[in-house]
This record gives C-alpha cells, sequence and structure tokens, in this order.
C-alpha cells in the first residue's frame, strides 16, 4: 500500500512539474506589449512615458495619441491627428520608415510612403494626412 502512494505521490509531482514549466515556456512567447491612449498632447506629455522613449516631437495640437511598445524595450509604434505634425525643428531629415516590431490594427497596411522623416528618440515618422504615424526599433 505504501508503494502506491509513492507512485501517486510521483505522478502528481510530475504532472506538477510539467504544469509550471509550461507556463513559464508559454510565457516565453506571449508578446509583451502595452498599450495607452491619450485624448490630448497636454494629458500625454504629463504622463510618464519613458516606457516607450518620451517622444518629444508631438506637438501641443496633437489628439487621440495611441502608443504601443515592448515592455521589454523591443519597439514602439504611435499614431495620432495633428494639423502641424510635430514640434517645430524636430523632425526634418529624411529616412527609410522601419518595419514595426510591435502591431495593432490601427497601423496602415496600405498608402505608406517610401520615406519619412527621424525624429527624436529613434523614431521615424510619416504622415498620411494629418494623421501622424511613428515606429522605433527600441523604446
Amino acid at each position: 500500500m505504501h508503494r502506491i502512494r509513492l507512485v501517486g505521490l510521483a505522478a502528481s509531482a510530475a504532472v506538477l512539474a510539467v504544469t509550471l514549466s509550461g507556463c513559464s515556456v508559454v510565457a516565453a512567447f506571449v508578446p509583451h506589449v502595452d498599450a495607452a491612449i491619450y485624448d490630448s498632447a497636454k494629458e500625454f506629455k504629463a504622463a510618464s512615458t519613458a516606457a516607450f522613449g518620451s517622444p518629444t516631437f508631438v506637438p501641443d495640437d496633437a489628439t487621440i495619441i495611441r502608443v504601443d511598445y515592448d515592455t521589454k524595450g523591443a519597439g514602439a509604434i504611435l499614431t495620432y491627428a495633428s494639423k502641424t505634425h510635430f514640434v517645430a525643428g524636430t523632425c526634418e531629415k529624411p529616412a527609410p520608415i522601419p518595419k514595426p516590431t510591435v502591431k495593432d490594427s490601427w497601423w496602415p497596411v496600405d498608402g505608406i510612403p517610401a520615406q519619412g522623416v527621424s525624429c527624436p528618440g529613434g523614431w521615424t515618422a510619416f504622415l498620411i494626412g494629418d494623421q501622424v504615424y511613428a515606429a522605433t526599433p527600441k523604446n
């Protein structure tokens, strides 16, 4: 009888070990992405943006600012509406648009221009009308 209990305990321990190790394996493959939405540039600038690279190019008239960022520092994407597009003097040098490492349904699939502009903090931005999109490979 004692032998049967030992076998049962060993089997239970094995199942528990496999279950717990399976959780850590799954966690390794789950994207580490967080998102935030701000109604205005004032709200955005008051928030802690260090987690996604503190984009200083967002102008005061920006509205509906959305950002998705990898919590392990592997990139971020950002969008907002603005008539002025960028803070003056921040995003002027042409740059190729990187393929974002973070994805979301609001990121455009079509209509992306061949060139964007380089912005502070390693961001590259482009416009579609008065909608600004920006990506950075690291945050």
